[in-house]
């Protein structure tokens, strides 16, 4: 297991994650680029779900099997360099919006990206477009796992904010969805 996705499983329950099915290499050569290996354990480990019903991770790619179309990594890109466009100048990071990638997302709404320079995606750090937070754009110099940890312990004064849910709970799409249609679960509360 990646390192970090190791310390996060130590702080949140993996009983609910289901290691997803995903051809890397396929997903890869849609998204034209390698992934964070933090992204694809924690893709291994959980799944694409949601944290303590606020902290969308998404899939690379659409599931073919999924009952309800969610937003992933391809579809959801577009509107994050959008968002960065429509963001005054003032309020971001010197950043090429092209190198802006999606990975997460919250009702917020909050974007959760990576900032896709160099050869190494695992030095690719957070960007956080952030609706209530101090600055409408954050980087963070870290990868996904260290960042999710951060989130989920309360780490970041101005961060996007999550459930105070102890521990954090991840909950798998394909449990959602099955919970839903045996009418145990309705939706997650608004944000």
């Amino acid at each position: 297991m990646h390192p970090g996705v190791e310390a996060l499983a130590r702080i949140m329950p993996t009983d609910t994650g289901v290691d997803e099915p995903i051809n890397w290499a396929a997903a890869e050569g849609d998204l034209g680029t390698r992934l964070p290996s933090d992204y694809k354990a924690f893709m291994h480990t959980y799944g694409s779900g949601v944290i303590n019903g606020i902290t969308h991770i998404l899939l690379p790619v659409q599931a073919p099997d999924r009952l309800h179309e969610q937003e992933s990594i391809a579809e959801g890109t577009p509107g994050a360099q959008a968002t960065w466009h429509h963001t005054p100048e003032r309020q971001r990071p010197d950043v090429d919006p092209d190198d802006i990638m999606i990975w997460g997302r919250t009702p917020g709404p909050d974007i959760l990206c990576w900032v896709t320079t160099g050869d190494d995606p695992d030095q690719w750090p957070v960007l956080v477009c952030g609706r209530h937070t101090n600055s409408r754009w954050t980087l963070y110099p870290c990868g996904m796992a260290e960042f999710l940890i951060n989130l989920v312990t309360n780490q970041y004064d101005d961060a996007i904010s999550i459930d105070e849910t102890r521990p954090p709970r991840f909950l798998h799409w394909r449990e959602e969805e099955r919970l839903t249609a045996a009418g145990i679960f309705d939706h997650y509360p608004e944000a």
